[in-house]
């Protein structure tokens, strides 16, 4: 009688699938991570999961997250994240240009009538954090595009930077909370673009720097106009 074949194992798991060493996915980069599968582990607990692991186990995380996983999750995600920090930031700025004034009933109508005002502000703010999220990735993109550490797409470049955005609840804590979100979070963008992009710090510092030159060449291209066109004038005032 003929041995049988072994039969091959059974496939893993979702959760399985989700929380394998990165060693192991650090190469396919198919690894869905928990905000996507919300529905499996539920809302929170998914929201905590991929913040927790994106600020504090950054490298590993962006290196096992799929760089086409569509773009609708990242940017609920950079939005939700971002409307947090904001609110927090100002309400311990209202709070503390509140408390600047003279006497208590002072204090609460000048609390009142800010908290007021940056609620309103939120319905202003999104849209206009959305439009500028769009043009900063397609900046970032271009300059990595131009040394060669692009070749992922821009999706790929757009997930990056929308969960790297977690430090921004750090503004939850008042003074030094928004420069710690401040800080942390432009190392956390450097790491997730690099690591998503499968690219070298090298690459990578080279591709952050391409826009800004590129920025500073444009003002300075301006300045030089600016001058010439006053020149201009002038000379034409002396003939």
């Amino acid at each position: 009688m003929e041995p049988q074949p072994d039969a091959p194992p059974p496939p893993p798991s979702a959760e399985t699938q989700l929380f394998r060493g990165s060693a192991e996915v650090a190469e396919a980069g198919t690894e869905p991570i928990p905000w996507e599968a919300w529905k499996q582990f539920g809302f929170f607990t998914a929201l905590w999961l991929t913040w927790n692991d994106s600020v504090f186990r950054p490298v590993s995380f962006f290196r096992r997250m799929p760089p086409r996983s569509g773009i609708g999750p990242a940017l609920g995600y950079t939005v939700l994240i971002t409307v947090v920090g904001f609110f927090f930031s100002m309400y311990w700025g209202s709070v503390e240009g509140a408390l600047s004034g003279s006497g208590d009933e002072g204090v609460l109508f000048t609390l009142a009538g800010n908290l007021a005002t940056l609620l309103f502000g939120l319905a202003f703010m999104i849209p206009l954090y959305v439009g500028v999220l769009f043009v900063t990735v397609a900046i970032v993109h271009v300059g990595f595009a131009v040394v060669g550490a692009g070749r992922r797409g821009y999706e790929a470049t757009f997930r990056a930077v929308a969960y790297s955005s977690g430090p921004a609840v750090f503004s939850i804590f008042p003074f030094f909370g928004p420069y710690l979100s401040l800080v942390w979070g432009m190392v956390l963008l450097y790491i997730a673009v690099r690591e998503v992009q499968r690219t070298t710090n090298a690459r990578a510092t080279l591709g952050f720097l391409v826009p800004l030159l590129a920025f500073l060449v444009f003002i300075i291209f301006l300045g030089f106009l600016f001058e010439l066109l006053i020149s201009s004038v002038d000379l034409g005032q002396t003939i």
